[in-house]
């Protein structure tokens, strides 16, 4: 069953000379219709097709998650094993993050202790994913998640050296700046000193100009 399914995924990949976003959707609705309906079988199979070949399978696979909206708390285990074994760059992280971990965490608020436990992994995009979790991807961005969450979040890795990651503590502000903006306003105020000057840049970008320009002046 496994290669028969593997197969049929070559054959819609070689259909398209370039493999774009639009052309992996495609791809991902065909072949979603041949993986099993029951949730067991479906991420038994899927776990599998991930070891074959996760280069190609990956993104297919979030695809799937989200269409199957398999978002029960017993799955996070599984979860996260995928995003310690297969998350290994910035377009993983984030599309995992997107389709999968952050549904995951807006229908199940203890997930934030298993994010707490990213943010320490010696893997670079384990880390960003604790990050970039708490941003819900509709069709903008969004925080909605705990103030608190946000803070506890930015402070364990602002002194993270690597730029992915400052880049992220950045974006997470940003965000975060549209549903708590004084609040984020002032953080920032009070941490120009302690931020890396990416992280506080990424930070300023959603806000009014003559708040940007007085902030930039720090």
């Amino acid at each position: 069953m496994i290669n028969d399914i593997y197969k049929n995924i070559l054959d819609e990949y070689s259909k398209y000379e370039t493999i774009y976003a639009k052309e992996k959707k495609k791809i991902a609705n065909k072949t979603f219709k041949l993986l099993p309906k029951e949730k067991e079988k479906f991420i038994k199979v899927v776990s599998q097709l991930l070891d074959i070949d996760n280069s190609k399978i990956f993104r297919l696979m979030t695809i799937w998650i989200k269409k199957k909206e398999l978002y029960d708390f017993d799955l996070l285990a599984i979860y996260e094993k995928w995003l310690y074994n297969y998350v290994n760059s910035w377009g993983r992280c984030d599309i995992f993050c997107y389709h999968v971990l952050n549904p995951m965490f807006e229908r199940n608020e203890e997930v934030f202790d298993n994010i707490k436990k990213w943010i320490n992994s010696e893997k670079i995009y384990v880390r960003r994913a604790g990050v970039v979790t708490l941003i819900e991807s509709t069709r903008s961005f969004v925080v909605n998640t705990d103030l608190d969450k946000v803070y506890y979040i930015v402070e364990a890795l602002k002194d993270d050296s690597h730029l992915h990651i400052q880049k992220a503590i950045g974006w997470l502000l940003k965000y975060a700046y549209l549903t708590y903006p004084e609040e984020i306003k002032s953080y920032l105020k009070k941490n120009v000193n302690t931020l890396s000057r990416t992280t506080f840049r990424y930070g300023l970008e959603k806000m009014p100009k003559d708040v940007k320009n007085e902030l930039m002046k720090l």
